[in-house]
């Protein structure tokens, strides 16, 4: 997102060593209210999110998760509990990390389960009705997926399970994969590496009998046996990739992420399309599953969607002790300097955060115009696509573009994970917490884009082709408007 100041990209990655850099053996209860502290005290969004109204919601809440805390003597469950605690805020942009210096999670979890008993299951509960649910193989693994079993406390929606395998280091029963249901048959991804580390990626079942794990391959659906798989399209193929294509002449702009590649890739994605881009009737932007980055990415695109200035709202910085400290720090990194060099070379933002500690500081207390260099005639409308996936500044490249006469949402309402932002990573001893510490707007209590995110302005249901309708809608949206 855009700040007051320059921006602050990718924070925790750049300056995570900041904080205390030595962890310590884990005790769950003192990692839980060092946590507890840190978000009370620190969270921009927690005067938002714990109300007079709440309140005692949420101080139950933490009650619960605390005597939990004080009985778990597992790191995983541990994390599994802080997570649980940070649920009460539905806020994309909290969220727990494993210490740098602690080992891969190794799960060695046993679900007894043959393949006998898993067939006469599937007729008595009618696992038909899931393509997902069944019997896979890939490489010297055969397993079976099956919905997560009663009573099991971990929070997954299906788990597969071996049932074959010629790896030595694995076992029957032993769990392989732990599924969450994203939206449709996009799933959440928990791996169990060969050395039983867990690694966590997404996964897509296509055409009911090929489950694709991003970067580890495919599974293929042995048992029941699905026949006429379909081929993909290159731009299924090319989905998680930046990239360019046409369908049936129309441009078709995938845009996964704005993190992994730079603001002149995208732009020379653009430039190498330009011509046949302001020609076309209206081209096909695709966000989804954007779950954000560098608001610099997507400025390439706007030339081509915007049709003149926007009203963005002022940012501003919930400026805690810990946050001023931590801020100031940043944005010295951010430029190279050390804080001395900071104070003195960048004084105006230095007195800044140091004057306005305690307080929650906004530069100008409205909006703000924003206005692209350049901006084209062409094309004549963009469809844009979003999902339940697409947060941060995935968010307020909807939001920007949406400001747009020429623009059309087709999809469902983005995740609402946008009105805090600028992470900062406190280091909890076996655990790392982040939070934002900063505000999208002025007006988040009366105006709040989280936690139920930008509503499209076609909403397609989720297990429909929406990039087909959007296409089919704006033909005829276009004819509609020749003929009046």
């Amino acid at each position: 997102m855009k700040t007051i100041l320059k921006p602050l990209l990718t924070v925790y990655l750049a300056i995570a060593g900041i904080g205390s850099a030595h962890a310590q053996e884990c005790v769950c209860s003192e990692a839980y209210e060092k946590a507890v502290e840190a978000y009370e005290k620190n969270y921009s969004l927690f005067m938002y999110k714990v109300t007079d109204d709440n309140r005692d919601l949420y101080t139950a809440h933490k009650d619960v998760m605390r005597e939990k805390a004080n009985q778990s003597s597992s790191l995983i469950d541990c994390k599994i509990i802080l997570e649980k605690y940070l649920e009460f805020f539905r806020d994309g942009h909290t969220y727990i990390v494993s210490s740098t210096n602690q080992t891969n999670e190794i799960n060695r979890e046993n679900i007894e389960i043959t393949e006998k008993q898993f067939k006469e299951d599937y007729d008595k509960k009618a696992y038909n009705l899931n393509p997902l649910l069944g019997i896979w193989n890939s490489g010297s693994y055969t397993i079976t997926i099956i919905p997560n079993p009663e009573h099991n406390i971990k929070e997954r929606d299906f788990v597969g399970v071996v049932l074959e395998t010629s790896n030595p280091d694995w076992k029957k029963g032993e769990v392989k994969l732990e599924l969450t249901s994203i939206f449709g048959t996009s799933y959440q991804i928990n791996y169990m590496m060969g050395d039983h580390s867990k690694k966590k990626t997404s996964g897509e079942l296509i055409d009911r009998g090929i489950l694709e794990i991003n970067d580890l391959g495919e599974w293929t659906k042995l048992w029941p046996e699905v026949e006429n798989i379909k081929k993909r399209s290159e731009i299924e193929l090319k989905y998680d990739e930046f990239h360019l294509s046409y369908i049936n002449e129309i441009p078709y702009l995938r845009l996964p992420d704005f993190y992994s590649v730079a603001p002149s890739y995208v732009d020379s994605l653009l430039k190498a399309n330009h011509e046949k881009i302001l020609k076309s009737d209206f081209i096909v932007v695709d966000v989804r599953g954007n779950p954000g980055g560098n608001d610099g990415t997507y400025f390439p695109v706007l030339p081509y969607v915007l049709t003149g200035p926007i009203t963005l709202p002022s940012n501003g910085f919930w400026l805690s002790d810990d946050n001023t400290d931590y801020l100031i720090k940043a944005f010295a990194a951010s430029n190279d300097l050390t804080v001395e060099e900071y104070a003195k070379q960048e004084k105006e933002e230095y007195e800044m955060f140091n004057s306005n500690r305690g307080t929650a500081y906004f530069k100008g207390s409205g909006t703000w115009t924003f206005t692209a260099d350049t901006i084209y005639n062409g094309p004549k409308k963009v469809i844009i696509l979003t999902d339940e996936e697409v947060g941060s500044s995935g968010e307020t490249f909807v939001y920007r573009a949406n400001q747009s006469d020429k623009v059309v949402v087709y999809g469902q309402n983005t995740a609402g994970v946008v009105d805090g932002f600028n992470g900062f990573p406190l280091d909890l001893g076996c655990f790392t917490a982040v939070f934002p510490t900063s505000y999208r707007a002025p007006d988040i209590k009366d105006n709040p884009i989280d936690p139920y995110g930008i509503a499209p302005d076609v909403f397609v249901n989720e297990n429909e082709d929406v990039l087909t309708y959007a296409i089919e809608h704006m033909k005829q949206l276009i004819k509609n408007e020749g003929a009046n």
